[in-house]
């Protein structure tokens, strides 16, 4: 029934296009975020998402802020923000289907960093379309309460935390409200902060002048952009099996400050870089909540570490 139903609204979408699908749904990738189908048509092939209930936002948000800034995000041809679904063109291969290099990571976060900073007036209109906001100002609220939550599940819940090892991470606050105070003290407003960001997220650009066009907004936040650059770190330590001083690194860096430079040189702004790490595990943390919140008995048991980590890594850095 739900493919019926899917393949009705696909048709649908494709005729106020023009466009005629060719052949059946075929199965492309499946996981507690979204379902994804390959759609053939006689202009090539188009993609279904139909996300997690907890992410349902992200069609909307996804056409909101493509209409903001067109050459930068996939818009969507279609979307239905009751069921979560969404169809958009094919722009090709992502980064990660490339070999790695240098060069890659300087384009993918010149072009986050753009992105981000054509978006920083549009709080209002992503608001509106259904994007959670993660100010500095109140995370350290935000983190006494999850401690609180957790610590208050009983002891067989899969979220549930001993209370010690909620006190233990509790030590982490200090921390986090003095990085806290460091963004906002900072120049940089709040933006489209996107979550999960790394070269699986950039489709590659046709030629040398093009902007990469980004995708996957599911785990977005209105929060402090630079908090965007703990998944690209992580990654690109591993690309390169380097440390983050590594100049590779630095310079992928440095392109994703450049596109901020009205707010201050690369070499300033790079002081914001670790507070913003700092407070990340609290995004991660809020984004796992919302997709576990329907789930299932299995699906909670097999994926509450996520939930918890964010907030273990916050206790470990500290110790």
């Amino acid at each position: 029934e739900w493919r019926t139903e899917v393949l009705a609204w696909v048709d649908m979408a494709c005729e106020a296009y023009s466009l005629k699908r060719i052949g059946a749904l075929q199965e492309a990738t499946s996981s507690l975020r979204a379902k994804y189908l390959r759609v053939p048509t006689d202009s090539g092939i188009l993609f279904f998402k139909a996300v997690a209930p907890g992410q349902l936002f992200e069609p909307p948000v996804t056409a909101a802020a493509a209409n903001l800034v067109p050459d930068r995000l996939v818009m969507p041809l279609a979307i239905d923000p009751e069921r979560g679904w969404m169809l958009s063109p094919d722009y090709g291969a992502t980064l990660d289907g490339l070999a790695t290099t240098p060069e890659l990571w300087v384009r993918a976060l010149g072009a986050l960093g753009a992105l981000q900073r054509e978006v920083v007036d549009s709080e209002e209109a992503l608001f509106d379309a259904g994007l959670q906001i993660q100010d500095p100002a109140w995370l350290p609220e935000e983190f006494n309460n999850a401690l609180t939550l957790h610590a208050s599940l009983p002891a067989d819940h899969p979220l549930g935390i001993p209370a010690r090892d909620a006190d233990h991470a509790f030590g982490a606050l200090k921390d986090i409200e003095l990085a806290c105070a460091e963004l906002i003290a900072g120049p940089i407003p709040l933006s489209l902060e996107h979550g999960s960001f790394d070269r699986r997220r950039v489709f590659a650009p046709t030629d040398d002048k093009s902007a990469p066009r980004i995708l996957n907004l599911g785990d977005a936040h209105w929060a402090h952009p630079f908090a965007s650059l703990a998944r690209p770190l992580e990654r690109m330590r591993i690309d390169f099996r380097a440390t983050a001083d590594d100049p590779r690194i630095l310079a992928a860096i440095g392109a994703y400050l450049s596109a901020w430079d009205d707010y201050g040189s690369p070499d300033e702004l790079y002081e914001l870089v670790a507070p913003a790490l700092r407070i990340s595990p609290l995004h991660t943390h809020e984004t796992w909540l919302q997709l576990l919140a329907d789930a299932d008995e299995p699906q909670l048991r097999r994926w509450a570490p996520k939930v918890l980590e964010p907030l273990a890594s916050l206790a470990t850095a500290t110790t």
